[in-house]
């Protein structure tokens, strides 16, 4: 489902009120993008920064990326292989550390670097 999709199916632009449209409006565009995991659409996208959210959604996707990378930071692993012990997300157990890092990078555009505070 696209973002428009989803704000028409939530009924978004049919708020009279401005302080609860707009309430409404910004609750919804951040519930849709995590409900994504930030991996949105072009089109979405353009959708964001035409009702001015682009702002917005840099700071939930920092702020979501962070807490998952801390949540990451919590899955048992071993200290020998470097291979998680549990599954996490999509990855099963036995995954080496560096290709869940690999995916940080490539679905958030993001240094592991810059998550480690380096």
């Amino acid at each position: 489902m696209s973002l428009n999709k989803y704000l028409e199916g939530n009924k978004i632009d049919q708020i009279a009120d401005d302080q609860e449209f707009m309430e409404t409006e910004y609750d919804a565009i951040q519930t849709y993008c995590e409900i994504c995991g930030y991996s949105i659409s072009d089109e979405d996208l353009e959708v964001i920064m035409s009702r001015g959210l682009d702002g917005s959604f840099i700071n939930w996707k920092q702020t979501y990326v962070k807490d998952l990378w801390e949540e990451f930071g919590e899955v048992p692993m071993n200290p020998e292989t470097e291979e998680i012990k549990e599954p996490w997300r999509h990855f099963l157990p036995g995954t080496h550390r560096e290709e869940i890092w690999h995916w940080f990078e490539e679905q958030f555009a993001i240094s592991v670097a810059e998550l480690m505070g380096q």
